[in-house]
C-alpha cells in the first residue's frame, strides 16, 4: 500500500494511526475514508465502520492533479481523431449518460511513453484516458438496446476556457449533467466513469482465465438523499458479486472532508461514481469489464422497467 500510494505523491498513514483509529474510533482527518469502506464479508464495528480483513490496500486512491499546461498542449496537437467537444444529445429515448468528471485520468499501457511514472498518467486522447472506457460501456449498452449518451468532452479544455481548474471538475460536469436532464427526460441512470490511481495487483482480478479490470462504487454521502444512490450502488454490487465473484471491490462513502462528498449524486437516486480499473489495466482488460458492466445495468433496467409496469 505505501509502495502504491508514494508512487503518486500520496502520504500514507503510518501503522500507530491505524491502530489507534481502529481501537478508538477516531480517525485522522487525512484518512478518514479508510473508515468509510464497504465490502463484503466486512466485520461492523459499533461506530459504524465496516472493513474486509486486515487488508487495507484495496483502498481507492486519487491520482494527483494533472499538469494543466502540460495536457493543454497536447490537446491543441490537433492528433486526437476521436475527442469530442460536446454530448450527442440526439439520440432518442436515451435511458443512461456516461460522462467523465476526470476525463484526463489515463493508463500507462495506453500512453505513447508508457514508462511515464503513475502520477503522470493523464492524457487528453480519448484514445488513451478514461474516456475510452466510457466509449466501450456506451457501446456495450448499445449492443443490448440500451440507447446511451456519452459525453466525451475535453474537461482540462473546457475547465481552462472558464479559468477554472482542477478542483472545478465536478461543478463543470454538474453543468453536463443538469443540460441531459433538460434535454433527454427519459434518462435516468447517470455514470461517472473514473481511474483509479492503484496499481495493477490490487486493480485486475483473473475469472475463468479472463482478466478484468476492478470496479469500486463511490458514493458521495455529503447530501441528504444518499440513502438512495447507496441502495443504487448495493443492487449493481450485488449483480456483479453474483455472476463474477472479485470483480466488484464493494462501495466507498465518501463524505465532503474527504473531497466532494457529493458527485452530483443529489440530482438522481440512480446516479453513481465508478472507478474503472487502475492506472496499469489494458484496453482488453477495460473491454472485459465494460461488457459485464453493460450486462449488469442492461438487467437492472429491464427489472426496473417490470417494476415501474407492475405499478
Amino acid at each position: 500500500m505505501k509502495e502504491n500510494l508514494n508512487a503518486n505523491d500520496i502520504k500514507s498513514p503510518d501503522f500507530s494511526s491505524l491502530v489507534f483509529a481502529f481501537t478508538s474510533g477516531i480517525t485522522p482527518k487525512s484518512f478518514t475514508s479508510l473508515l468509510e469502506l464497504e465490502l463484503p464479508g466486512m466485520k461492523t464495528f459499533s461506530n459504524g465502520m465496516r472493513l474486509q480483513g486486515k487488508d487495507l490496500t484495496a483502498m481507492p486512491v486519487e491520482s494527483p492533479p494533472p499538469d494543466f499546461d502540460k495536457l493543454l498542449k497536447e490537446g491543441s496537437s490537433g492528433n486526437h481523431s476521436e475527442q469530442e467537444d460536446q454530448v450527442n444529445q440526439d439520440t432518442d429515448n436515451a435511458e443512461v449518460f456516461i460522462y467523465h468528471s476526470h476525463a484526463w485520468e489515463a493508463f500507462l499501457p495506453l500512453l505513447d511513453e508508457p514508462e511515464k511514472k503513475p502520477s503522470e498518467a493523464s492524457s487528453t486522447n480519448n484514445k488513451q484516458n478514461i474516456v475510452l472506457a466510457g466509449s466501450m460501456l456506451a457501446k456495450q449498452l448499445e449492443n443490448r438496446g440500451v440507447s446511451t449518451l456519452h459525453d466525451k468532452t475535453n474537461v482540462t479544455a473546457s475547465l481552462n476556457q472558464k479559468g477554472w481548474g482542477p478542483g472545478d471538475s465536478y461543478k463543470f460536469s454538474r453543468q453536463s449533467v443538469k443540460e441531459v436532464m433538460s434535454a433527454n427526460d427519459t434518462v435516468n441512470y447517470f455514470i461517472d466513469i473514473h481511474r483509479d490511481a492503484l496499481r495493477k495487483d490490487q486493480t485486475t482480478v483473473t475469472i475463468d482465465g479472463k482478466n478484468y479490470a476492478k470496479l469500486f462504487f463511490i458514493v458521495g454521502v455529503g447530501h441528504e438523499e444518499y440513502q438512495k444512490n447507496l441502495a443504487f450502488a448495493k443492487e449493481l454490487h450485488t449483480m456483479i458479486k453474483q455472476k463474477y465473484p472479485g470483480l466488484s471491490k464493494g462501495i466507498y462513502k465518501k463524505s465532503k472532508s474527504e473531497g466532494n462528498g457529493i458527485y452530483n449524486q443529489d440530482m438522481s437516486g440512480r446516479s453513481i461514481l465508478i472507478e474503472f480499473g487502475g492506472i496499469d489495466n489494458n484496453r482488453e482488460e477495460l473491454n472485459n469489464t465494460a461488457e459485464v458492466m453493460a450486462e449488469v445495468l442492461s438487467e437492472h433496467q429491464k427489472d426496473a422497467l417490470k417494476v415501474n409496469n407492475a405499478n
